[in-house]
C-alpha cells in the first residue's frame, strides 16, 4: 500500500506593506521536498492558498493519498467543505456574493479533482516549520523602492449613534480636508458619522477611499471614489485568532492615513478603540468627545 503524501503549508503577509511569503513541506516516507516563495501586493489568505496550490502541482502522478495540514481554518474549510458548494452555486456564498479569492480557489479545485485530499487544521505551534518558512520568505523579500504619496490621507471616523452636533463636525471636516486637498479615508457604515462624512465627498466630489469588509460599500460609496475590501485575516489577535471584522476594517483605515480625527458619542467603545490604536500606531490623532446630554430626573 502506498504511503501518503503529507503536506504542511503556512502563509504570511504583512498589512502594511502588503508583501506575503508561503511555504508548503512535503513528505512522504523518507522523502522530503521544501517549497517556499514571495508575493507583492497579497494577503494571508491568498499566501495559504497559494501554499497549499503549489503543493500540490509539484506532485507529478494523479489520484495520489494526499494529507494537507494548515494552520488555516479557512484554508481547512475551503477545502474539506465550502468549495463543493461555492461550485453548485456558480462560485457565490450563501448570501448570492461571488466569493473572495475566487481565481486562487478555482485553480485549487481543479486540483483537488485530480488526487484524493483530505485537510486537517493544527494548531500554528504545531507547524511551526512551514511557518518559519513562510515568515523568511516574506522578510527575504526585495523591498520595493519607496513610493512617495501624492496626496495626504486623512482618516474621519466616529459614532454610530451620532447627535445632530457631531454630524455637522463631521462635514466641516470633510470640507476643511478637501479645502487643503488631502483624500480622506472612511468607514462603510450606513449611519452616523461615516454616513455623513460620505455624503459630504459625494456633495463636493471630494477625493475619497472607502472601507469595508463586505464586497460592496453598504452605505452605497461614493462613485468618483474608490472602494477598498479589508479581508478579515489582514489583523490577528493573540494566538492566531480572528479579530472582528470591523475592528480588522478600522485598523487598516488608520495604517493608511497620515492624520486621523475620531468624533466620538462618549460611550461608542469602536471609536474609542481605534483612537487608541492610532495613539499606539504613533498617527496624528485627535479625538473629538461630544458627550450625551443626559435629562434631569424629576
Amino acid at each position: 500500500m502506498n504511503q501518503p503524501i503529507i503536506i504542511h503549508t503556512a502563509g504570511s503577509a504583512d498589512p502594511q506593506t502588503r508583501r506575503g511569503g508561503w511555504a508548503a513541506i512535503l513528505s512522504c516516507g523518507a522523502h522530503h521536498r521544501t517549497l517556499n516563495g514571495h508575493a507583492d501586493g497579497t494577503t494571508h489568505n491568498l499566501m495559504e492558498l497559494h501554499a497549499v496550490t503549489v503543493a500540490l502541482q509539484a506532485i507529478k502522478h494523479p489520484h495520489q493519498s494526499i494529507e494537507v495540514h494548515p494552520d488555516s481554518q479557512y484554508l481547512e474549510q475551503g477545502i474539506t467543505t465550502h468549495v463543493v458548494r461555492w461550485q453548485e452555486r456558480d462560485w457565490r456564498s450563501s448570501d448570492g456574493k461571488t466569493i473572495a479569492n475566487l481565481a486562487q480557489w478555482q485553480t485549487l479545485a481543479t486540483l483537488l479533482k485530480t488526487q484524493q485530499v483530505s485537510a486537517t487544521r493544527i494548531a500554528r505551534h504545531e507547524n511551526t516549520d512551514a511557518s518559519r518558512l513562510a515568515q523568511n520568505a516574506r522578510r527575504s523579500a526585495p523591498t520595493p523602492a519607496p513610493v512617495v504619496k501624492a496626496i495626504t490621507q486623512v482618516l474621519i471616523a466616529g459614532s454610530r449613534d451620532a447627535s445632530d452636533a457631531m454630524l455637522v463636525y463631521a462635514r466641516r471636516a470633510v470640507q476643511r480636508a478637501h479645502e487643503r486637498g488631502f483624500m480622506v479615508i472612511v468607514g462603510d457604515n450606513p449611519h452616523g458619522v461615516d454616513m455623513a462624512v460620505v455624503q459630504e465627498c459625494r456633495r463636493l466630489q471630494a477625493a475619497v477611499l472607502i472601507a469595508g469588509v463586505s464586497e460592496r460599500p453598504r452605505n452605497g460609496g461614493c462613485r468618483h471614489g474608490h472602494y477598498f475590501q479589508v479581508e478579515r485575516d489582514t489583523y490577528r489577535g493573540m494566538g492566531g485568532r480572528l479579530l472582528n471584522t470591523y475592528t480588522v476594517r478600522d485598523r487598516w483605515m488608520v495604517d493608511m492615513c497620515q492624520h486621523a480625527l475620531f468624533i466620538w458619542n462618549g460611550d461608542s467603545p469602536g471609536t474609542k478603540a481605534g483612537y487608541n490604536y492610532a495613539i499606539a500606531r504613533e498617527k496624528d490623532a485627535h479625538l473629538v468627545t461630544f458627550e450625551r446630554k443626559v435629562a434631569p430626573h424629576g
